[in-house]
């Protein structure tokens, strides 16, 4: 079995942590390379972790990735694994998500 690799002590006992679990609702006109989410946004000054279900419509899904490098929400096409097209409208789609942060 592979080993995982740690980024950060992030094992939390203190209650240090906040959790904002919610649904996100798509963009009327995605940018390639993924919306920008600010900490901010979710009253935090760091984003640890940002986890995101399955988006749907209710006919379709898409996949919701929180791209930590960026600090950017990228939503992909399932099977196909090819990011979502430039002006694409998504605001029918939402995916519950959690974000842990501080």
């Amino acid at each position: 079995m592979p080993l995982s690799r740690t980024v950060g002590s992030y094992f939390d006992s203190s209650g240090s942590f906040i959790r904002r679990v919610e649904r996100w609702a798509g963009p009327t006109s995605y940018v390639t390379g993924g919306e920008v989410v600010s900490p901010s946004i979710f009253g935090l000054g760091t984003i640890i972790a940002a986890l995101f279900g399955v988006a749907s419509d209710g006919t379709s899904t898409r996949l919701v990735w929180w791209n930590p490098t960026t600090n950017r929400l990228m939503w992909f096409v399932p099977n196909t694994n090819v990011e979502v097209a430039n002006g694409t409208n998504l605001s029918t789609f939402s995916a519950q998500y959690e974000v842990i942060g501080q």
